[in-house]
């Protein structure tokens, strides 16, 4: 699904320049950045694009979708930005569905590429939000019979995108690698370690997820962070993938993610501080020389006035916390706690590991099933949850 590609080799530079036919051909794969010895960033400018173009160019090679037709999505995140850009470069109408949580500056970039943005829920919280959204978009899809919902929590499809950045680890590091990724829908960390495995089994994946989701098996409840962790069971995420597990928190999140700019000069989101300071620590761990690559998704333009901001920090009560410096170690997910916990998932079913049944159906009924969460107040930091 890869658009066509020019190289032109710079022989007096010996440097191999590349000119791409679609700023989406320009976003789909990362740039990886030794940061030290081992530890590696995978540093998408815009991850949730490459999820975004392999579906939907399948969708028109496929007959799903047809040209004159609109991508109908609900998405409050990055998700949406990569499905405008594309939707954009393509001429195809798209309509997102989002609630009070988007970025303002998200919105109006949205709506310059030629979406419309369709805001539901102003006075709802928690997972009402969430049932208001889906609902909102069911009823887009039956006034758009030829419209194609791209599905992002259940599409398999969505996995499968992430194939070409495993080659791209794999002609890089060869099967010397241990691979760190945020869980939120889940495809970017099981797509990305399903098709490395295909080359060695025993390559690892290290998922980080944060208190209040359920992804592994604690309560739903609260969460400050967004961008990962969830409140239901996307089918895309496959327990039976993950070596490890590790829950993070809010302070130590922000000031891993300002540490990651100011000691490497890397400018992301907290999604990638989270991944930045769990590979640190396994890479802390590990002698046997294999090099640990996180997986960083998006750059920090949305954060510049929250988690990179010391007056947004102070009104969050998380400027002066004392920080952990590395988890404690959990002998069930049910026991996890504290500021940072990890546990040795041992690639087992939600089932085996925390000894109950993963909620059955999909994303939309999940949420209708799903006890009503307060949502945290929206503030410019938290970037929206994916609709990773």
């Amino acid at each position: 699904m890869n658009d066509t590609m020019t190289q032109i080799l710079d022989h007096a530079g010996g440097l191999d320049a590349r000119l791409y036919d679609s700023v989406s051909a320009s976003l789909d794969h990362p740039d990886l950045i030794a940061l030290r010895p081992g530890l590696v960033a995978a540093a998408f400018r815009l991850m949730k694009l490459v999820p975004a173009k392999y579906i939907i160019e399948k969708a028109l090679a496929t007959g799903q979708l047809d040209p004159g037709m609109p991508v109908l999505e609900t998405s409050s995140g990055t998700f949406a930005m990569g499905i405008g850009i594309v939707c954009a470069e393509k001429r195809i109408p798209f309509h997102i569905v989002s609630d009070a949580a988007i970025d303002a500056r998200l919105q109006a970039r949205l709506a310059q590429l030629g979406g419309r943005v369709q805001i539901v829920g102003a006075d709802a919280s928690g997972s009402n939000v969430q049932v208001l959204r889906l609902e909102a978009l069911q009823e887009q899809l039956r006034d758009n019979p030829g419209g194609f919902w791209p599905r992002q929590y259940d599409n398999p499809d969505n996995q499968q995108a992430y194939r070409a950045f495993a080659r791209q680890l794999i002609a890089a590091f060869g099967r010397d690698l241990v691979v760190v990724g945020t869980v939120g829908s889940g495809a970017s960390t099981c797509g990305t370690i399903k098709a490395l495995r295909e080359t060695d089994p025993s390559i690892r994946l290290v998922g980080v997820d944060t208190f209040g989701s359920v992804l592994f098996g604690l309560p739903v409840g609260k969460r400050a962070l967004r961008g990962l962790g969830n409140s239901i069971h996307p089918g895309n995420v496959d327990h039976a993938c993950f070596d490890e597990v590790h829950w993070v928190s809010p302070a130590e999140v922000y000031a891993s993610t300002r540490r990651l700019h100011a000691e490497h000069g890397l400018y992301c989101g907290p999604t990638s501080g989270a991944a930045f300071m769990v590979a640190q620590w396994v890479r802390a761990q590990r002698q046997d020389g294999k090099t640990v690559v996180f997986i960083a998704p998006d750059e920090g333009h949305r954060y510049i006035d929250s988690v990179y901001d010391d007056a947004w920090l102070r009104e969050q009560g998380v400027a002066d916390t004392v920080l952990a410096t590395e988890p404690s170690r959990a002998g069930s997910p049910a026991m996890a706690g504290g500021a940072w916990a990890r546990f040795e998932w041992e690639r087992r079913s939600f089932a085996e590991a925390t000894g109950r049944d993963k909620p059955a159906g999909d994303a939309l009924a999940q949420i209708r099933a799903t006890p009503t969460v307060p949502a945290v107040p929206a503030t410019p930091a938290a970037a929206p949850a994916p609709a990773a």
